[in-house]
């Protein structure tokens, strides 16, 4: 899933927002908070691109093709998809 740099943006500003406003954090430099959070979820959408890729390819590659959006592509796809996310740990 490719996210816009607009959304991103847009969701930083609403998480910093949220733990200020909730009293759960104080940002002495908040340009550099801000850009921190920026980067920690475009690095987590890039991140669930890849495996979402990696998982796609496996599914491809199996000799019975498996049709997207079926049930059985769904159920395998959540499973690559888990075990993908755990191997990254």
């Amino acid at each position: 899933m490719h996210i816009s740099e607009d959304r991103i943006s847009h969701l930083a500003h609403r998480v910093v927002d949220s733990l200020w406003k909730n009293d759960l954090a104080d940002f002495p430099d908040e340009p550099r908070s801000l850009l921190t959070v920026k980067e920690s979820i475009a690095a987590f959408f890039a991140l669930a691109e890849e495996i979402d890729q990696v998982v796609r390819k496996k599914l491809a590659s199996y000799s019975q093709a498996k049709v997207p959006g079926s049930r059985e592509w769904e159920i395998l796809y959540r499973k690559f998809y888990e075990e993908e996310v755990a191997k990254r740990k």
